[in-house]
């Protein structure tokens, strides 16, 4: 198993990782307890974790952390709620997130049933609740990107152009010749958004002042909000130039809700398991019907409120912030003196406290994260 793509630190990511092979094995381990299971083979999925924790050397931090404490406050009510939903049926689980990112297919758990039916469930476990669940992350350029062309779903900031030909979004002359076909009036704001993008990389990445973090964090902090409330407002106005239909139907796209794709969320002791939670179906069945989207901007997140006749359905949340992607050394460490060495990329360099890294500052980049507010909609 890789680890997962996404902001934060590997070894959190290999706990991740971790947390869902060994969700299979205590579902499959709750089903042979019931007398439900395919076949009796809980321990070989037990010896998967502890090995890949082990292989990893996280699994003393696995065995304490938050993901492995939900999986344990919930998979025994969680399996008797899908053997209550599928009375007289047998099962198996088996953690198929490798897998499936491989093929370029979601989803983290598979059950399999005694009559060969599969059904894949994408797997949230949340350290602190899932009152909302990210669905996906990108930069200032990409999030309006994604509102007129299809993503390819294969690699990240690849989508199909008018003449069904993939394209890179961060090719702008590619980008502006297919803007232009369908959205010309979008392309000022396209530009603005490249002009923000520039600016920030020529200060952050290659300026002499930007070469210690003690020299700009104070103004990295102010950036933060002051760039990602003028880029919320920018993308807004661009999206009340285009289709509100349009509009919709990416959002609803993203959400994953509606479709034929079901979560499981765990977090704080609770879950949600879309195959059985009665709210969630009935969330599913409005967002189908949803009819428009409101948008608004509250300091420097956009928020969307997708709606039907009744009302709002679903609120999505998505700000608009830099991200160090670990350009600078060490900030995650107690402040040291003099030289350390350093895996930069491949190559080793010494570096100070605080000092930018020659090759990962290069990674630094715009960012915006979208979040449904779950909860609140159920």
């Amino acid at each position: 198993m890789t680890t997962k793509r996404g902001a934060g630190s590997t070894i959190d990511h290999y706990i991740q990782d971790c947390a869902e092979i060994y969700l299979a094995a205590r579902l499959q381990e709750e089903a042979e307890k019931h007398g439900v299971a395919i076949s009796h083979c809980s321990a070989a999925q037990e010896g998967q974790w502890t090995e890949y924790a082990t292989n990893r050397n996280v699994l003393s931090k696995f065995l304490g952390s938050k993901y492995k404490k939900n999986v344990d406050a919930t998979v025994a009510d969680l399996t008797l709620d899908i053997i209550k939903k599928y009375p007289g049926r047998k099962f198996y689980f088996t953690c198929v997130d490798a897998e499936f990112r491989n093929k370029n297919l979601k989803g983290d758990l598979l059950i399999t049933f005694d009559n060969c039916e599969q059904i894949s469930i994408s797997v949230k476990n949340y350290k602190n609740g899932y009152d909302s669940l990210q669905v996906c992350s990108g930069t200032f350029n990409s999030t309006l990107v994604n509102f007129l062309f299809e993503n390819t779903n294969c690699t990240p900031g690849t989508y199909i152009g008018t003449d069904n030909k993939k394209f890179k979004g961060s090719k702008r002359s590619v980008r502006d010749r297919y803007v232009k076909e369908i959205a010309p009036q979008l392309l000022p704001f396209f530009w603005e958004l490249d002009t923000i993008n520039d600016d920030i990389r020529s200060f952050y990445i290659n300026s002499h002042e930007a070469e210690h973090w003690e020299n700009v964090s104070t103004k990295w902090k102010e950036d933060c909000t002051s760039i990602g409330t003028q880029v919320a407002t920018t993308i807004k106005e661009a999206l009340t130039q285009i289709d509100n239909k349009l509009v919709l139907k990416r959002l609803l796209k993203q959400t994953g809700i509606v479709g034929d794709e079901h979560l499981l969320c765990i977090g704080k002791g609770e879950y949600l398991l879309s195959l059985t939670n009665e709210k969630y179906e009935t969330l599913k069945n409005r967002l189908a019907h949803a009819n428009r989207v409101d948008i608004r901007v509250s300091g420097q997140s956009l928020f969307y409120d997708i709606c039907d006749l009744d009302g709002t359905i679903l609120t999505i949340n998505q700000p608009c912030t830099l991200q160090k992607n670990g350009a600078w050394h060490a900030l995650n460490e107690d402040k040291f003196d003099g030289l350390r060495e350093k895996n930069d990329k491949g190559k080793k360099v010494l570096l100070k406290w605080g000092q930018r890294r020659p090759a990962k500052s290069k990674e630094l980049a715009t960012s915006t994260n979208t979040y449904l507010r779950i909860k609140q909609a159920l």
